[in-house]
């Protein structure tokens, strides 16, 4: 997919903020939000994304050992 103009230079600099650099499994969890003139732009890790599923699952397993 080919983008057809530049992004937003607003887009660019929160972009560069949140600072993602190669190395997924090496930096912080954290997501970054960013307000662009009443647009949010998250910017979320590889490894949150890919793993919430399995983690929520294993919270859930968490609490079911701990009532019953």
């Amino acid at each position: 997919m080919m983008r057809s103009r530049e992004l937003p230079n607003e887009v660019q600099q929160a972009l560069a903020a949140a600072d993602r650099k190669p190395g997924w499994n090496n930096r912080p969890r954290s997501v970054k939000r960013f307000d662009l003139d009443g647009c949010l732009l998250y910017v979320v890790p590889y490894r949150c994304w890919a793993y919430r599923r399995q983690e929520l699952r294993a919270a859930a397993w968490q609490e079911s050992q701990r009532q019953g």
